[in-house]
């Protein structure tokens, strides 16, 4: 077990799992019939439903950027409208788990686009939480280490809630040459995860501990792709 979240790219959330059919049920039969927000965000194409807001629209938080700020009150956490059934229910359980979500939103990550430059989200400590609802073998999140290395993990969907670095270089990709969009429910976190919070497979941000757990990570997401399509 880690010593300080500070030193940590991404985990998964420990002892957390939810119904992911239960989930994607939900996204397909009730959100993805709505109006979506379609953006275009560092060169990438998206569609967005905002599962919180600051003004309980489904719109809000999608284009217009909710701050990362440290003690911003208004960072969007009201409900909206698709936030009820088993994601009301996924909302929960995170809630009473610990995790602080603002602007909670399911994102649909177009494949064979260009890919995502690096970005820093903050400028200081700063997380995302994911839960993949629907993925393909060639999605990924990176990071760019200090020593300019990239470190790329998939994400399976699983049921599981990985907690990710945002306040360091990363990016996501969809790198499938088929229709094949990734869909993930994220938000942001008030608060940064407790240690305890922080389970395996995890990735440090120094290469030493990188190299102790990318197998696992590599042999997890093959296991988890068949299954998480």
């Amino acid at each position: 077990m880690v010593d300080n979240s500070g030193d940590i790219l991404f985990s998964r959330l420990d002892k957390f799992q939810i119904d992911i059919e239960f989930l994607r049920n939900h996204f397909e039969e009730y959100v993805r019939r709505l109006p979506s927000v379609q953006c275009r965000d560092s060169r990438i194409d998206y569609a967005g439903w905002a599962v919180t807001s600051r003004d309980g629209s489904t719109e809000d938080g999608i284009v217009r950027r909710i701050t990362l700020n440290e003690g911003d009150v208004s960072r969007g956490v009201t409900p909206t409208n698709i936030c009820c059934g088993y994601l009301a229910e996924v909302m929960e359980e995170l809630q009473y788990y610990g995790i602080e979500p603002f602007r909670a939103r399911i994102m649909q990550l177009e494949s064979e686009g260009d890919e995502m430059p690096m970005h820093s989200d903050a400028d200081h400590e700063a997380w995302r939480l994911h839960i993949p609802i629907i993925t393909n073998p060639d999605c990924f999140f990176e990071w760019q280490l200090e020593d300019g290395n990239i470190e790329s993990v998939h994400l399976p969907a699983d049921g599981s809630a990985w907690l990710v670095r945002v306040d360091i270089m990363h990016r996501a990709v969809n790198r499938s040459k088929e229709s094949a969009p990734r869909v993930h429910l994220l938000m942001g976190l008030g608060v940064n995860p407790e240690v305890r919070m922080l389970g395996e497979p995890w990735l440090s941000v120094t290469r030493t501990e990188v190299a102790k757990y990318r197998n696992l990570v590599n042999v997890n997401s093959r296991e988890q792709q068949m299954s998480a399509m």
